[in-house]
């Protein structure tokens, strides 16, 4: 009778499907230099070493792929440059702002009127900065068209966006420029 339990037993164990184990995405090293960055990333922002992966992969992804934004229709887009044409809208407006003040320094944001405007630290400039690090010409804000372009005069500390040197870009509402590494300027679209 033992012997009879146990062949059945058997069996009844063969007949089970063998469980496969979760498919498990292998855990990145923690040890070495990924460890090491990864702890100091986690450790100068305050926050967990994983928040610390996904932000650092997000700021990365962002830079070498970022998302396009998806194109609109060109009929309508066409249809709607004939209606503001048709109703007379008025082009969008560049107001700029110096180290979160205004140009005038109590926080109005300064309109640019002057075409090209051209901020330096020479007082000829359309805005002028009083500062060493600051080229006499170091970049100037122009329209083309319908759009705002600021230009970096080549200057020898550079202008910014985020931690991306510039020389020429469309300008977009709310970037914030810093030049030399350290003045902050931003645009306003309005």
């Amino acid at each position: 009778m033992a012997k009879a339990k146990k062949r059945v037993a058997r069996k009844a164990a063969s007949k089970k499907a063998p469980r496969k184990a979760a498919a498990k995405k292998p855990a990145p090293p923690q040890g070495g230099e990924y460890g090491k960055l990864v702890g100091r990333i986690a450790q100068a922002l305050g926050i967990s070493v994983a928040d610390a992966v996904l932000r650092a992969l997000r700021e990365l992804a962002e830079r070498v792929a970022p998302e396009k934004p998806a194109r609109a229709d060109p009929a309508h887009a066409q249809a709607e440059k004939v209606h503001e044409h048709a109703h007379g809208s008025l082009p969008e407006r560049l107001y700029l702002l110096l180290d979160g003040r205004g140009l005038d320094g109590r926080g109005m944001a300064g309109e640019v009127i002057d075409l090209p405007t051209v901020v330096g630290s020479e007082r000829h400039c359309t805005v002028w900065v009083n500062s060493p690090q600051i080229e006499t010409r170091h970049l100037q804000f122009a329209r083309e068209g319908d759009d705002w372009y600021v230009e970096d005069l080549g200057s020898t500390h550079g202008t910014f966006l985020g931690d991306q040197r510039i020389t020429r870009r469309r300008v977009e509402d709310g970037d914030e420029y810093r030049l030399a590494g350290y003045l902050r300027l931003r645009t306003e679209l309005r």
